[in-house]
């Protein structure tokens, strides 16, 4: 176990993040996964895909960096958070201007941009940052 009196990086931020929303947080995804246990090899029949349990296979798999990104998130000051979100908010808020441009339209509206082999919608990454900011304004 880690001391107060330990002063490593690990230690440190251990003793200074929220440890119940952070448990809060891993018990959510858990629920998440048992859901999708449930939910996935009726879904996956009745759109034909030979494996059940595609869609689980696909949460852990978005499952391991999403988690890696929290964790990596949670090291970083607030200051340099601020600073992040400032930089992501300007970005995407061009790259949503692009998408009334260069994004394919989809059932009349524009929302995604294709990048190389996957496409992004600028707007779940400006959400986020947006909440930052405000609450720091």
């Amino acid at each position: 176990m880690m001391s107060r009196a330990d002063r490593t990086v690990l230690s440190e931020w251990w003793w200074t993040v929220d440890r119940l929303l952070l448990g809060t947080l891993f018990t959510l995804i858990i629920i998440g996964i048992v859901l999708c246990l449930a939910a996935s090899p009726p879904v996956a029949a009745r759109l034909g895909i030979a494996d059940p349990f595609h869609f689980v296979n696909r949460q852990v798999l978005f499952l391991i960096p999403a988690i890696a990104v929290m964790l990596f998130t949670s090291f970083l000051s607030p200051r340099t958070i601020r600073r992040v979100c400032i930089v992501v908010f300007l970005v995407c808020l061009v790259l949503l201007f692009a998408t009334l441009v260069i994004g394919p339209e989809v059932k009349g509206a524009r929302r995604w941009l294709n990048i190389g082999p996957i496409t992004v919608q600028p707007s779940e990454f400006l959400k986020p940052a947006f909440v930052v900011l405000a609450a720091w304004l």
